[in-house]
């Protein structure tokens, strides 16, 4: 499913931190911004996630998932400022899921003029993420306080929504309830913020499920 774009360099980004964590990002999208010329496939996909890409791409994948009955998550994060209210509510109706964190939350219900519980009545979860204050999961009319995970160490936040987000769909796929679907996703951001860079952290399964339990005094499953 890879493309070369002879003529364009790969997407780069680069981060600046400073010590209380903000965050300043520069971006160029370079072969991002043919991603729209790759169409989703008929075959071999059985959950879907539209994060920030090319805006034509976005809206194009969001579209293609919906019509080929693929679940999928519309994450729109730093993309968020490139779509108005109506192009926001049409990936919300056509999304599964939709996760944000807190700033992205605010931005996208003043964005599409809808309520909380006017978003979580079209999709079957909202994450919502919230850094050190943990996160919560609207599911089938229930909010799901999701505790933190605590790090050995705070290094680096950079990654930590996308190593959240690959808990979440680590533990979707696997069947789990929500409530340990988040906590899955709380871990995993928490042993990423305790290595520098974007995803350089290392684990066995084994290793995982033993700090999972020590963490919320359960087993996984």
């Amino acid at each position: 499913y890879l493309k070369p774009v002879d003529e364009a360099f790969t997407a780069q980004a680069y981060i600046t931190t400073d010590l209380d964590a903000n965050q300043i990002t520069a971006f160029h999208p370079g072969a991002m911004s043919y991603a729209h010329t790759q169409s989703v496939p008929d075959t071999g996909i059985s959950l879907g996630m539209v994060s920030p890409n090319g805006r034509e791409a976005m809206i194009q994948h969001a579209r293609e998932f919906a019509e080929k009955g693929i679940p999928f998550f519309f994450d729109p994060g730093q993309g968020m400022p490139m779509f108005d209210g109506p192009v926001l509510r049409t990936f919300i109706e056509q999304a599964n899921y939709v996760t944000v964190n807190d700033y992205e939350y605010e931005l996208l219900r003043e964005r599409t003029g809808w309520s909380e519980k006017e978003i979580t009545e079209r999709v079957e979860a909202l994450i919502v993420t919230g850094g050190s204050k943990g996160s919560v999961i609207h599911h089938a009319g229930k909010r799901h306080e999701i505790p933190v995970a605590k790090p050995k160490a705070v290094m680096d936040p950079t990654g930590c929504g996308d190593a959240y987000r690959a808990g979440l769909i680590y533990a979707l796929m696997r069947g789990m309830d929500w409530q340990s679907i988040g906590r899955v996703a709380s871990l995993l951001g928490a042993i990423k913020i305790e290595k520098h860079g974007t995803q350089n952290h290392r684990f066995t399964v084994d290793e995982f499920r033993a700090h999972f339990k020590g963490e919320f005094g359960h087993s996984m499953d």
